[in-house]
Formats: C-alpha cells, sequence, structure tokens
C-alpha cells in the first residue's frame, strides 16, 4: 500500500494527539454527493496515465482533502506514498465555481468497494481565484450546516 497505512501522516489521517490541524476539515456525507475529478501527474518511468478519474470527497479543509476514488492499479500503490507522483485535482461543489488544485498524497487505504481507497492530499498549488473559491464554499457549507441544525432543533 502507499506510504500510510498505518501512519496516515500530517494533515489529513491519525489522532488528535499525534498532530495538529491547520485548518479545521468538513466531513461530507455520500449524499452530498461532492465529487472530485482528478488526474495523477508523474514523470517516473512505466508510472503515466492519462486516464481522469471521478472520486467522492469525504472531507475538505483549506489544506488538503479526503476522497474516495480508484488509482491506475495496484502496482501504483507503493509509489504514490514516495511523494513523486502529484494529484491534479478539480472539486465540484453544486453551486460553487470549480475548485483546482495540484496536491501531494499523503496516504492511502483500502476504500468502501473494491479497486477504490480513500486518498488523503495536501494542496500543494493553489491559484489565487481557486482558493478564494474553496473559501467560499467552505464558509458556505458550515453556514449551511449551521442553519440546518438550528431548524432541527426547533
Amino acid at each position: 500500500m502507499a506510504k500510510s497505512d498505518n501512519n496516515p501522516g500530517p494533515g489529513l489521517g491519525g489522532s488528535a494527539d499525534s498532530e495538529k490541524r491547520r485548518a479545521a476539515r468538513i466531513r461530507f456525507k455520500t449524499e452530498d454527493h461532492l465529487e472530485v475529478q482528478y488526474k495523477f501527474l508523474s514523470r517516473l518511468e512505466g508510472f503515466q496515465s492519462s486516464e481522469i478519474f471521478k472520486g467522492t470527497i469525504l472531507n475538505i479543509s483549506k489544506g488538503g482533502a479526503l476522497f474516495e476514488g480508484g488509482v491506475p492499479g495496484p502496482d501504483w500503490l507503493p509509489k504514490l506514498g514516495e511523494g513523486h507522483i502529484l494529484v491534479g485535482m478539480n472539486v465540484q461543489a453544486p453551486g460553487f465555481k470549480p475548485v483546482k488544485a495540484i496536491a501531494s498524497l499523503r496516504w492511502t487505504k483500502p476504500g468502501s468497494a473494491r479497486n477504490r481507497y480513500e486518498i488523503g492530499v495536501q494542496f500543494e498549488q493553489l491559484e489565487p481565484e481557486h482558493r478564494a473559491n474553496l473559501d467560499r464554499f467552505l464558509i458556505g457549507h458550515q453556514i449551511k450546516s449551521r442553519k440546518s441544525r438550528r431548524e432541527d432543533y426547533a
């Protein structure tokens, strides 16, 4: 498996005791349908792929994301954790402008279905326009969630 089946590393996994997050993450349910399209970017011989994958965001913050999706093949898993392969991402949030980012893979582990993996990434390159789109989305989702919780208790 990739780098961190046992140790998710900084930024996305692990326990509260082992790390401090720089940004709060927002969790999503499957029914939220927050989709990500992504591509693995590599210059390693034998590890090039032009395939565009689709995944589902499980949580996201200003610093990174956790999503579930596929990888080009099981032989890629050890290489993904070495830091030589980046992930080009396009997050599609309903009602918001897309967020495009280049991210480094921090960890992977088997997902909920065969050939699916939970993939934890840290954002490395995020143009100012896309960082602003992400900020608007995160704030908008937090406001929506608070309103919904208040209505549940009213």
